[in-house]
């Protein structure tokens, strides 16, 4: 999901979340290594490669920390804030690099009876076009039973359409080996902004 959670990995453990987003004119593969070994704080840095017809691959890189303030439990908030930097290539050959930055608020309501509901409020700075956007999202996931989820959600950036995407989250080993896959679009019906992805993610147990 593109909407944050409040929670980060366990206290001395790690996790690597990757995904494959295909659509029309491009594909992504993303993995992101992440690991909290102090104060409730995970720290991830991970690459992007991106293709697209007669462009060839572009790689882009992020690091991100994220501090979780307030524990997510049933019938109660939880709370993060969330600080990253993502680089890209510049579109002028040659010339150093674009460093993006953002920030996030990742609040995260867990019901008593299972469904669990994600709001962000944040915004990204685009270097190139030297302007800060507010970013946005709502999700929620509603467990169909003990390892698989529907999991949906909505999102934007002020400027750029919304966009939404549902799927289905599976737990292959519980809490150490999750698949999810994803169908999205934005929220204009445009059948050229469809896409499909399929994710993993791995756990580690506690390392210490």
């Amino acid at each position: 999901m593109n909407t944050d959670d409040a929670n980060v990995v366990d206290p001395r453990s790690c996790q690597v979340e990757s995904w494959v987003r295909s659509a029309d004119s491009t594909n992504e593969r993303w993995a992101i290594p992440g690991c909290n070994f102090f104060g409730d704080t995970e720290v991830s840095v991970g690459t992007n490669f991106l293709s697209a017809p007669g462009q060839g691959t572009q790689q882009l890189g992020l690091v991100q920390v994220k501090k979780r303030w307030q524990l997510v439990e049933p019938g109660q908030w939880g709370l993060s804030t969330t600080l990253g930097r993502v680089q890209s290539p510049h579109a002028d050959k040659g010339a150093s690099p674009n460093l993006d930055t953002y920030v996030n608020i990742p609040a995260t309501w867990a019901t008593e009876q299972g469904p669990i509901l994600h709001l962000n409020l944040g915004a990204y700075h685009h270097q190139a076009e030297r302007v800060t956007q507010t970013t946005w999202g709502v999700g929620g996931e509603i467990p169909l039973n003990r390892r698989l989820f529907t999991i949906m959600e909505s999102y934007g950036e002020t400027g750029s359409r919304s966009k939404f995407q549902l799927g289905l989250r599976f737990w292959i080993v519980p809490q150490a080996v999750q698949i999810d896959t994803t169908y999205g679009q934005d929220v204009q019906g445009d059948s050229h902004t469809r896409w499909f992805s399929v994710g993993l993610r791995l756990l580690s147990p506690t390392l210490y």
